[in-house]
């Protein structure tokens, strides 16, 4: 049973309009930075190019649930935080979207 002071609570959430760093961001400040292996060593033990890498670190590939795993397989952070870290990253780029509201159902 979920006691009633967390049913209840108003959601904490961060805008969406704050900064959120890439993930290859977090894994260098993170990760990277507490490690003597060079980042040719740390691709090998994850199973991905130092090329691939390297893009991932400066923000130019995305994190999608493959590579999520081989991170959580180097960092033990789950892979689940890489998939979050990527989403809001996302939505922290995209928060300044005017998109037409096209209501497909009454809602409100």
């Amino acid at each position: 049973m979920i006691p009633a002071f967390v049913s209840q609570s108003p959601e904490a959430s961060r805008p969406e309009h704050l900064y959120r760093p890439h993930p290859g961001e977090v894994f260098k400040r993170r990760c990277l930075s507490k490690t003597e292996l060079t980042q040719k060593e740390v691709a090998e033990k994850m199973g991905i190019s130092p090329k691939h890498l390297s893009r991932f670190i400066n923000g130019h590939v995305q994190v999608e649930i493959t590579l999520a795993r081989k991170l959580e397989s180097v960092t033990n952070i789950s892979a689940g935080a890489w998939l979050h870290y990527q989403t809001a990253y996302d939505l922290y780029k995209t928060a300044n979207m005017n998109l037409e509201k096209k209501p497909i159902y009454r809602f409100g």
